[in-house]
């Protein structure tokens, strides 16, 4: 009988789920859910895994557009400096380097670990943060200089060995160091109602969603004591919202018909927030680590 990866529990299966967001292809994905963790994860990921990124990332926005995002939405930084103002900070995944100017323009030396080509080439030259480029963060890090924050927003999720990357980031840090994780949250709301079909499950891209008690009891062993949790700050309640929206735009093909259940899912969103936003159920967490002063 398979076993859970993460708590070696008994495993059910829990549903079939296909590419709604993206739409790459109608292949069905078996997930799992770990009777004794509560962990959702895909136990047979694809071996084109890479394929399902073809339409994954963005436009690259001028300098000045990336700065106005960043004045936009200053959630991340501003929970970051709650524990840590200064020093040697890596972001894992960064895309376009949002958070990473932020970070910079706060007195962080700022270290990124990104895959796509095009991002690598504009943090590099106009964000101008230190960037190394690979699709394999545990490798890349044990390359690097200590730091004294590392940085992972909605990408532990995407890796194929979540467990292996947190020992990683807890030799990397400074005595004393923060560990900061934004992921989607398996106990959300939205999950209970919607299944297969939340948005944030998003086959066969989110390999793992992991409870929030399981990730903070793997990180005590590790030496990271946690020192923040919520599933109610901006970055959650955003997540909310698109959560509503994506699960009605996916039902329809035609841009019109999207654009509209766009508009009116922010409508539903300020209806259920209420059902979101209580009881630690919203659809994603952040929650923060100090790397012990012993270890």
């Amino acid at each position: 009988m398979q076993r859970c990866p993460y708590c070696l529990g008994a495993v059910t299966a829990l549903f079939d789920a296909v590419d709604e967001n993206h739409c790459i292809s109608e292949v069905p994905f078996s997930y799992l859910r770990c009777a004794s963790c509560e962990t959702v994860f895909l136990p047979a990921p694809p071996a084109d895994l890479a394929r399902y990124y073809e339409n994954e990332y963005y436009e690259i926005p001028t300098l000045e557009k990336l700065k106005a995002i960043a004045r936009k939405d200053r959630n991340k930084i501003d929970t970051v400096t709650r524990f840590a103002r200064r020093g040697r900070l890596l972001e894992v995944g960064p895309a376009f380097g949002v958070f990473a100017w932020q970070a910079k323009q706060a007195g962080f030396t700022v270290d990124v670990i990104e895959m796509d080509a095009r991002c690598c080439e504009y943090l590099r030259d106009t964000v101008q943060v230190n960037v190394v480029r690979s699709d394999d963060p545990i490798s890349a890090m044990a390359k690097l200089p200590q730091h004294d924050v590392i940085a992972i927003w909605h990408v532990l999720e995407h890796l194929p060995d979540t467990l292996g990357f947190m020992r990683a980031a807890a030799e990397n840090l400074t005595p004393g160091g923060a560990l900061v994780v934004a992921t989607p949250n398996p106990a959300a709301f939205q999950f209970r109602i919607m299944g297969r079909r939340w948005p944030h499950l998003d086959a066969p891209r989110h390999l793992a969603l992991i409870p929030a008690p399981l990730l903070a009891s793997k990180a005590r062993e590790l030496g990271l004591e946690q020192v923040y949790l919520t599933s109610n700050d901006r970055d959650a309640r955003s997540w909310n919202r698109f959560g509503w929206q994506r699960l009605l735009m996916n039902r329809f093909a035609s841009k019109f018909m999207q654009r509209l259940m766009f508009a009116f899912g922010y409508g539903l969103n300020f209806l259920m927030g209420p059902l979101d936003r209580r009881d630690f159920k919203g659809s994603a967490y952040t929650i923060i680590f100090r790397k012990t002063a012993d270890r």
